[in-house]
């Protein structure tokens, strides 16, 4: 009998684990674990946290990432922490920074995830300086088509009405096995699509079935 995978999932930023309730429907058997966190609390603070709750689950064997937005910035700082990630699919990732948050940290300066997610910040400073060596798919969400878009978040450049295809496209250079994947759907939609589902079956579950 094969051992079933093990796939941790990380939700995005005001989002919580039931966000993958329609992609897990469609999944063959694994061993998951959702993690949550709150968008106030320290980034590095909560990968650690995830070291913590993962080695719990898995005992030290390996693993493999579904995450969606800030959830692929927190797997970075998870896999600096070395822990045996196999596959990472990042959905819709924030890499350079969001265009949205730089202008929303002016007005709104309590919040740490603004904060964090501008450009240039600290956490993506360092996101930026990290290397990982493991496979990558990086899932780029375009927009449904031409028009779509939000000013706020592409200050006239193609969004996917949060995030800028530019920032999803710039993959850190310490990143040595990326696959880009763009797909025509919102930042949102990329959690609710079978496509999505294939790509992570495909990538995830074929050595094991």
């Amino acid at each position: 009998m094969q051992k079933l995978p093990n796939i941790v999932f990380i939700h995005g930023s005001g989002q919580t684990a039931h966000s993958f309730n329609y992609i897990n429907v469609f999944l063959p058997d694994h061993n998951g674990l959702y993690l949550e966190y709150q968008t106030q609390d320290d980034p590095n603070t909560i990968a650690k946290r995830f070291a913590f709750e993962i080695q719990a689950k898995f005992q030290g064997e390996p693993f493999s990432v579904v995450a969606h937005s800030y959830g692929c910035l927190l797997t970075v700082l998870l896999a600096n922490l070395k822990q045996p990630i196999e596959k990472f699919i990042a959905l819709s990732s924030p890499w350079g920074g969001s265009q949205s948050a730089k202008w929303l940290s002016m007005v709104f300066r309590q919040s740490k995830l603004f904060l964090n997610v501008k450009p240039g910040s600290f956490l993506i400073q360092e996101i930026a300086e990290s290397k990982l060596d493991l496979p990558i798919k990086n899932i780029i969400t375009k927009g449904p088509g031409a028009g779509y878009g939000n000013e706020l978040a592409g200050m006239g450049q193609a969004n996917d009405g949060l995030l800028t295809v530019a920032t999803q496209k710039k993959i850190p250079n310490g990143f040595s096995d990326v696959e880009h994947i763009e797909v025509h759907l919102s930042h949102t939609e990329v959690l609710l699509n079978y496509d999505i589902i294939n790509i992570i079956k495909e990538n995830l579950f074929d050595e094991h079935t």
